[in-house]
């Protein structure tokens, strides 16, 4: 089976983590062969960590250039679903970070898409490939804890600052 060649749109603090799997062969299968970003400083990271990786600054661009076969989407929310709906318009698979998107209407528009596609889709949830999060998906779906009655999962090791709020215009606010 030949690799996936991929290209990350978005090349923020997810993107460009997820290029680094790619490239250090952490991801088997998969070939990154583009970048892109809007950002000029980020393209110039991206070309000095990757040289053998093309650079776009339009996702547009990369979609045309036919380099790729697949997507991942690493950009602010609201975008998601109009960049994810080109792509499978043009017959690319894609990986979109969480969440789907913003609106309800829009995500639903970007489900009609991939299926009149047929392409593979997917949401990164990045706690799914957690080792304590699986033992604790396979032990309420084993059964071993009894019937269950109410989930609840608290998360206290994750605390966001405002500065964490204030690093990105496009992200939520903790208030």
């Amino acid at each position: 089976m030949k690799n996936v060649r991929s290209g990350i749109i978005g090349y923020g603090n997810i993107g460009s983590a997820h290029s680094h799997c790619m490239v250090s062969g952490t991801i088997t299968g998969i070939e990154l062969t583009a970048i892109c970003d809007i950002d000029e400083n980020k393209r110039l990271q991206a070309t000095k960590a990757m040289p053998s990786v093309s650079i776009f600054e339009s996702y547009k661009q990369m979609l045309v250039s036919r380099i790729i076969d697949a997507i991942l989407i690493a950009v602010p929310h609201y975008l998601h679903p109009d960049i994810a709906i080109m792509a499978f318009e043009n017959g690319f698979h894609v990986l979109i970070e969480k969440p789907a998107g913003v609106y309800t209407r829009h995500v639903e528009q970007m489900n009609a898409a991939v299926k009149k596609s047929g392409k593979v889709f997917g949401i990164m949830f990045n706690q799914r490939t957690n080792s304590l999060f699986q033992k604790a998906r396979e032990l309420v779906h084993s059964g071993s804890i009894g019937e269950k009655k109410r989930l609840v999962c608290i998360i206290t090791n994750c605390y966001r600052t405002q500065a964490y709020y204030d690093s990105g215009s496009w992200r939520a606010t903790c208030g």
